[in-house]
């Protein structure tokens, strides 16, 4: 069986994708699933989070490929380990002026788009929008949702934003992704938040799990 493919993406950059890239990996491993996490941001940021680790045995728990060099033939590389996987997640580049992004979302069953509750997010989500309506013309099976992430749910531009995004046409994932010191933490060390004890960590990994199973119930 064809593993199910988990776009992450965004028009602009610092609005955690790798975060959730790798962090939704780590809960889909954590539920049994032979998972595949893709770097295609040229930053190779989830490569280098992978490298951090002091060793084998408490570094990431699944394999990091690093496919940023390979362009608009992304999906032909991709498409090389989709028997051996159950879900591919990719960590798309900010720019979707790329033609990156779009490929990626034309083989995607899912598009997840991380926002935080400042309006350059909001505003670029908007151009985003587009582009996901665009390839779900010609892959009808491509689902696409909002996840607010660095969260801080008593400001008022958070919930501003909750309604905003709603107007666009994507529904919004219930799981909020607050802000957390742990996930720096996590990413110095080289492992995820659910490798992690302290309670901040415990909290996250919570989070995570909760987002996990709501995209896990999005896929065919």
């Amino acid at each position: 069986m064809a593993a199910e493919i988990i776009a992450i993406t965004q028009q602009k950059g610092g609005v955690g994708k790798s975060t959730i890239a790798m962090h939704l990996g780590a809960a889909f491993h954590e539920k049994g699933k032979r998972v595949l996490v893709v770097d295609a941001d040229g930053q190779n940021t989830l490569v280098h989070w992978a490298s951090a680790a002091s060793d084998e045995a408490s570094g990431i728990p699944f394999p990091i490929v690093n496919l940023s060099e390979a362009g608009a033939q992304i999906h032909r590389e991709i498409r090389k380990f989709v028997s051996d996987y159950d879900v591919i997640v990719v960590d798309c580049p900010p720019s979707i002026t790329e033609k990156v992004s779009g490929v990626v979302l034309l083989a995607a069953s899912v598009a997840i788009v991380p926002t935080s509750s400042s309006p350059a997010d909001y505003w670029s989500s908007v151009g985003l929008v587009k582009l996901i309506q665009q390839a779900q013309v010609m892959n009808e099976d491509l689902r696409a949702v909002f996840l607010l992430n660095k969260t801080e749910e008593k400001r008022m531009l958070t919930r501003e934003l909750k309604r905003a995004l709603e107007e666009l046409g994507f529904p919004l994932l219930k799981t909020q992704i607050p802000t957390r010191e742990c996930y720096k933490q996590a990413m110095a060390l080289g492992q995820t938040v659910l490798q992690m004890t302290d309670r901040g960590s415990r909290l996250a990994a919570t989070e995570i799990r909760a987002c996990a199973d709501e995209v896990l119930a999005m896929l065919p």
